[in-house]
């Protein structure tokens, strides 16, 4: 008798649980770049605390860690396209852009 192979079903989504680690599928809120396992990351306040942020899990987002310090207490941010990409390369030193195109090419 045969044994019948199962045909893969649609997989589960993974809900984020903070402080529990990394998963896959885990994107930056800020570059809207995926986190990559070996990248450092952390929880960050979508509006910040000092602009009168909340401290429930609505106002938290994953972000790179690298992002996350060049955000600051800035609010509206974003660096989802090129031209805020490269309006940003104003606000840090030359060395930490580079870092920032690294994260967002996925090194």
């Amino acid at each position: 008798m045969s044994r019948r192979r199962s045909v893969p079903g649609p997989q589960p989504v993974l809900v984020p649980v903070a402080g529990r680690g990394w998963f896959p599928g885990m994107m930056c809120g800020i570059c809207c770049e995926f986190i990559r396992p070996w990248q450092p990351y952390n929880i960050d306040h979508e509006v910040p605390m000092s602009r009168g942020g909340r401290r429930g899990k609505i106002n938290k987002q994953y972000a790179h860690q690298l992002c996350n310090s060049v955000k600051g207490d800035r609010y509206p941010f974003s660096l989802r396209t090129p031209e805020e990409r490269e309006a940003v390369r104003a606000l840090v030193q030359p060395a930490t852009y580079c870092k920032l195109q690294r994260v967002w090419a996925g090194g």
